[in-house]
């Protein structure tokens, strides 16, 4: 490989790496929007003490059904869950059962 050749390698090496970087950061503070989501016991005491609503789920028993507007999901240990009112709460994500995402 020619000298030019080299930097044309390395330009496009560092490019694709930044490129890849970037997703990566974008996803882990990204707010994704969020339909409803459906907590354990646990869950629901956190968000009800948040000062939001969580009503039991007809459809699964011993789960409870919680409309946050928006979370952020990606790649951390805890889910931060943003309500219409304003005020955040944060879960466990082993305290979250299903998420249903918007669209």
């Amino acid at each position: 490989m020619s000298r030019l050749d080299k930097w044309v390698a390395g330009g496009l090496t560092v490019g694709i790496a930044v490129i890849l970087l970037g997703v990566l950061a974008a996803a882990a503070f990204a707010r994704i929007p969020v339909a409803h989501i459906y907590v354990d016991a646990a869950g629901a005491r956190a968000i009800i003490v948040g000062g939001h609503q969580a009503a039991a789920a007809p459809d699964w028993p011993g789960a409870y059904r919680a409309s946050p507007r928006s979370a952020a999901t990606a790649f951390w240990p805890s889910a931060v869950l943003d309500f219409k009112s304003g005020a955040s709460v944060t879960l466990p994500r082993k305290d979250i059962l299903l998420w249903v995402y918007h669209g």
